[in-house]
Parts: C-alpha cells; structure tokens; sequence
C-alpha cells in the first residue's frame, strides 16, 4: 500500500531533484542542500583552485589587505539637559549621551554616519548610534572629555549627587528634629531596622544585633586637623561625621558617601582607612554603609544610609513599600512593552502607551472577567488558560490605545477567542 511517502519510479525522483550551485572549478552541479558558501564540489577542485591562485599571484607579490572601516567623526558627545529621562538599567549614561529624541530608524550614527537601523537596541536608538562599537566608542569619546573638563557632571541633574533623593526630600528631611534611637526590630516585622530620613544626624544612635553607634560631627569633638583635611579636599563649608563604635571605640569620619578616615584603638597608623578591624575580645568588627531604599508618601524614591559598626555586614535592603512599588512599575512597564512590540508589528514604531498596572485593572474590574462574566482567580498564572490578562476594547490591530479606558480584565482563553473583534464582545459559553 503506497502512503504518499514516496515513489516507486527511482529515475523520476532523481530528475525532480533541485540542483544546486555550480562547482567553481569543473562547473558540476552539486546537492541543493550544500550551504551556499561552498565553491567547490569536491577537495581535488579545492586544491585546483589553490593552485590557479598561486600562478596568478606569485609568492614574492605584494600582499593586499582589505583596507579597514575608518570611522569618521560625527556629533562629538554633549549633555543634554533638556533630556533627562531616566532610563532603566542605564541611569548613570543616558543623561549624558541622549539625544533629543529617540532615533526610529535612518537618522546618522554619531560616530560612523552610517544609518540608525529601526530594529537597534532602544539603547543606541537613544543615543543615536548603529551598533554596540559605535555605542563603545562613544562612551570611550565621553570619558576622555569627561576627564578634559569638557563636560561638567555638576551641570547635569541628577548626576552631582549620588543620592536617590530629589531637593525636596533633602529639604523636608533635613529639617531640624531630635535625636532618635534607631533598634532593630523582632523577627516577626515586615522590616528588620527602624531608620527615617536619608542619614542619622548628631547625637542619632544605631543599634544592629547588639552593635551600637552613636554620631557626632567632628568640630564638636574637636577634631580640628581632620575638618581642615575634608575642607581642604571637598567642599570649603563641608562638616564631616564621626560614627563611634560603643564597644570598641572605633571612630570613623565620612560625608555622605566618602570615606575619609577610621581610627582603631592600638593601631599604629590611624589615618589607614581601615574598615574591618579586630576588637580586644578577638570578636571581628566591620565598618558598613548600611543602604536602605525606601519611598515617601508621594511614592519617591530615596536611599537611608549610615556608617555602623557590626558582626556581619548586610546587602542593600529594600522596604516593603518599595518593594510594592518596584513590582507595580514591573508590571505596568511590561505591559506596556508588549503592546508596543504589537504595535511595531503592525508598523507603528514608539507608539505612546500608559504606564498601567494590570492589578489596577482587575482590581476596577472586580476580578471578573468582561467577556464571559465569570470571576477569575488571583492564584492562576500564566500558561494557564484560565489566567488574567489585559484586554483591549479597541483592538491593537485597529490602533486601540493602551489607556486605563480601553482595558479590561480578562480571562487568557476568552481574550483569545475574542481575537481582534471591537468592543466588549458577546458572552462566551463553553
């Protein structure tokens, strides 16, 4: 019994077969299936070939070399301080280096001239360059002028100051208050330490598993020499911090985030900065910048941070709150990323869309889906088919915008069984 999966007729199945390229030698045809790259059909051709060129270009010739992609100087690198945007994953770069609007595709490269291709990382379509050594060039181009003086990072917002807080939390934060006791909370809390504001001011104490610090600053010690050495190499009016270890005595200095001397009981040279250190009990101690990122009641960000005295250091942590808020912004930027990936597919490129998040949907919605009016579980994630999702009531197909007033809440299955149709649709029944 013949299936269909092949012939019987050998000789007819060897005519139907697609030929391939020709030998560059001996002009056989050979399989269609050879990559395209082959030339030859078989190693005597190969080695036919070699010797053609030999004759032809003698051993004692000069060698040409393919002459190499010159890059040719284009907008040298300047900040732009109408575009301060900031970027996720590139917070430091792109105030830098962006260009006043996004390339879309075509604009010049910065660096070779060569045209911006509208599939480019959003990244070099920010800065305007074609490709990862273009965009390497340019950083390497910005440094060096950074390092000339040519470019002012004080100039630019956002980059003077390390902190994640913006002029008015530094206001409102560092307006006068008391002096506080900051513990560390039981095991039970959301949160492990208890801290306010962006640093501990004058007489703040620090308590971490049993390991206190207390703060002074220096003129009030009367650390004369040492005001004189951090005025001298920062700012004129700069007042630095002492933070002083309880149990040991341990002294460190610091503003802000500079690190500017540490004194340990018994060391020889006490202006080695020296952040880990062995007390008089053998226990080991170390000198941290304990980072705490938290958001106000507006939802800024802003960073706690202090010089403690502990056992065992502890990474950057992040407060409940901004946790809450770090996945809302996850989930709202990736729905909006996949709608303007759609939207590219239909040949719109940087199609405005609104930072939406999906539970604030469901959320208005009720949990229940639009389309068939069933209610949807919070626990059920994606591939289930009974998953939430957004839906457009516009479809995108039909440039349906992506706006809390043209999303719905639902299910995975009754959104594609809806497909690109207006509206809210008709009740599903299943």
């Amino acid at each position: 019994m013949d299936y269909g999966f092949g012939s019987s007729n050998d000789a007819d199945n060897s005519a139907s077969e697609q030929s391939g390229r020709p030998c560059a030698v001996c002009g056989t045809m050979m399989e269609h299936w050879r990559p395209r790259s082959q030339k030859y059909c078989s190693d005597p051709c190969r080695t036919s070939a070699a010797k053609r060129q030999r004759v032809e270009r003698p051993k004692d010739a000069p060698k040409v070399r393919r002459p190499k992609q010159t890059l040719t100087p284009g907008t040298p690198p300047v900040p732009d301080l109408a575009r301060t945007r900031k970027v996720p994953g590139d917070p430091y770069w792109n105030p830098i280096l962006a260009a006043a609007e996004r390339a879309t595709g075509g604009e010049p490269c910065r660096i070779c001239g060569e045209p911006v291709p509208k599939s480019a990382h959003w990244e070099h379509r920010d800065r305007h360059v074609c490709s990862g050594r273009c965009n390497t060039t340019l950083k390497r181009r910005t440094k060096a002028r950074i390092a000339k003086g040519e470019i002012d990072l004080a100039a630019i917002p956002d980059q003077g100051d390390r902190s994640s807080a913006d002029a008015d939390q530094r206001a409102r934060f560092g307006a006068a208050r008391e002096p506080q006791v900051f513990g560390t909370r039981p095991a039970g809390d959301d949160f492990p330490y208890e801290f306010y504001g962006l640093s501990p001011i004058e007489g703040d104490v620090i308590e971490r598993h049993g390991s206190i610090t207390t703060y002074a600053t220096a003129t009030s010690l009367g650390a004369v020499d040492l005001v004189a050495l951090v005025r001298a190499n920062s700012e004129p009016d700069s007042e630095p911090m002492v933070a002083i270890h309880q149990r040991t005595g341990a002294l460190l200095a610091y503003t802000d985030r500079v690190l500017w001397w540490t004194k340990v009981p018994g060391q020889e040279h006490p202006m080695v900065q020296q952040t880990s250190f062995e007390g008089d009990d053998g226990q080991q101690w170390h000198w941290q910048n304990e980072i705490f990122r938290d958001v106000d009641e507006g939802g800024k960000t802003y960073d706690w941070e202090a010089w403690v005295c502990v056992a065992e250091p502890t990474p950057t942590l992040w407060t409940p709150a901004y946790t809450a808020r770090s996945e809302k912004q996850r989930r709202s930027t990736r729905a909006r990323n996949s709608y303007q990936a759609r939207m590219r597919g239909y040949g719109t490129l940087n199609a405005g869309a609104d930072q939406v998040d999906p539970f604030e949907i469901y959320e208005r919605d009720q949990w229940v889906c639009q389309l068939c009016q069933r209610p949807m579980n919070p626990a059920v994630e994606w591939p289930d088919l009974w998953s939430s999702t957004l839906d457009h009531v516009k479809p995108v197909a039909e440039g349906g915008a992506h706006t809390a007033e043209n999303l719905q809440a639902a299910h995975w299955v009754c959104n594609i069984r809806k497909g690109d149709t207006w509206g809210p649709g008709e009740t599903q029944r299943f």
